[in-house]
């Protein structure tokens, strides 16, 4: 017994050693990759346009980000099966589901051999980005390395914001819209303007977040400089999602708050928001705006045609689709015929919603509303007037308005950075609700020692 005794006491600090620096490890990767992803998406495409191999430098970036997570995966802590349970069933259903439907496309002959790739890229982009969640829901377990990877996202999405008002202001880069007199950029040629938005709108809840609760002037000022950014990619949809989030916030500040975090931090932040748009309009006026909204309705569309996608999308699923088209979709690739019968543009359909529809009927609506209710389920046990229940259900309205309205699935750094973002915000109200509990107790205990010494003292105390 003495025997196993010490060796048991020999190993345990080994063991404990070696695990602190494997979750070290690589959560300095994740952080690495959440500053790294969104720049190397704007540089490559401004550097290097052209594919290697079929895959442009992006590709093969996060295609060996994705191969290092799966091999290190079998060696990081395993976490709180609270946090992580919910991220491992919803990769386990995303895989299993995916690899069903796309072998019966494949068993019977749906597929065209020059779209196999595409189809499968399109899964790729997926189950990456949940990889990546059921990956930080394993390491992001402490107020420390949760703070510092949310502290990296917001860095990289910065550092994005920053290089895309250059490009606006400076003409450099990607411009958009020019066909109808539009001066709009996601930064670098042939970046998404709604893959951009999608990546910095749920950043600059993030950053007001750390606002509110750290009462940071300074991550105001980056909250506000992300909503700029944010605006000259001129895409509606990231407005109007915008708007509800917003809406959502103030609703919140005036009546759930508690306690209300300091109003000069949310002035501070509405002052240059809208210093900023009285600035531009002084200079552009409301024209290229304008122009931006009305140019479809004047045409008898919505939102470049997205009505007729939608309704085409709904048409087929609901009356012209067989038995099983129904239950397990008709895969990506096929999705641009449809469309092109609908509204004459080869195309998806511009919607998350609409796209799992027809990617993997029944069971891929089910898949699309697993992803948001496992982010939902965060917010489970919040309390309401916080600023982290707060935060969590802006960053799920901007994110759900523009999957719903624009699509945003199957872009990897928009779909990492939202729900890491999410994962790491949780961790953070954990562990405040941890702290004051603690510091409750603490103080608990000091009374009742201070009772105890001294009886008698005080009438009031011994009652």
């Amino acid at each position: 017994m003495n025997g196993l005794r010490g060796t048991t006491l020999k190993t345990l600090p080994v063991t404990w050693s070696r695990s602190e620096y494997i979750a070290n490890a690589a959560v300095l990767g994740l952080c690495v990759f959440s500053v790294a992803n969104p720049l190397v998406k704007q540089a490559v495409l401004f550097f290097f346009p052209s594919p290697i191999a079929g895959l442009n430098m992006m590709q093969w970036f996060q295609g060996l980000c994705f191969l290092l997570v799966l091999l290190t995966l079998p060696m990081v802590p395993r976490g709180c099966n609270e946090l992580s349970r919910p991220f491992s069933r919803l990769l386990w259903a995303y895989v299993i589901s995916l690899s069903v439907i796309h072998l019966r496309l494949l068993s019977t002959g749906r597929i065209p051999t020059d779209m196999l790739f595409t189809e499968r890229m399109v899964h790729f982009k997926i189950v990456f980005a949940l990889l990546f969640w059921y990956y930080a829901s394993r390491l992001v377990q402490s107020y420390e390395f949760a703070r510092v990877l949310l502290h990296s996202i917001l860095l990289g999405a910065l550092i994005s914001a920053g290089w895309i008002i250059v490009c606006y202001f400076s003409g450099i880069g990607g411009a958009h819209y020019a066909f109808a007199g539009i001066t709009a950029t996601a930064g670098s040629e042939g970046a998404s303007g709604k893959g951009v938005a999608g990546f910095l709108l749920p950043a600059a809840a993030g950053a007001m977040f750390l606002a509110l609760r750290d009462g940071s002037y300074r991550w105001a000022l980056s909250a506000a400089l992300i909503v700029a950014a944010v605006f000259v990619t001129f895409d509606r949809s990231a407005q109007v999602a915008f708007v509800v989030a917003l809406a959502w916030m103030a609703v919140w500040w005036l009546a759930l708050a508690r306690p209300r975090p300091a109003s000069q931090i949310v002035f501070l932040f509405l002052a240059i928001v809208l210093v900023s748009g009285g600035i531009y309009y002084a200079h552009h006026g409301t024209e290229e705006l304008l122009v931006r909204w009305t140019r479809d309705f004047d045409r008898g569309e919505i939102g470049s045609g997205r009505g007729a996608f939608y309704t085409g999308a709904w048409n087929w699923f609901w009356y012209d689709s067989s038995v099983a088209d129904f239950l397990l979709g008709m895969g990506y690739v096929n999705i641009g015929d449809v469309m092109h019968t609908a509204s004459g543009a080869f195309r998806h359909t511009h919607s998350d919603l609409f796209d799992m529809l027809m990617i993997g009927g029944i069971v891929g609506l089910a898949l699309y509303f697993l992803l948001f209710h496992t982010i939902a389920s965060l917010g489970k046990g919040l309390p309401i007037g916080s600023a982290e229940f707060a935060t969590l259900a802006a960053m799920l309205l901007s994110f759900g308005v523009m999957s719903l309205l624009t699509g945003l699935i199957a872009f990897p750094h928009a779909m990492y950075a939202f729900g890491v973002q999410c994962i790491c915000i949780r961790v953070l109200a954990v562990q405040e609700e941890s702290d004051l509990r603690s510091q409750y107790a603490h103080t608990g205990a000091r009374t009742m020692i201070a009772v105890t010494k001294n009886p008698g003292e005080s009438g009031d105390l011994m009652f």
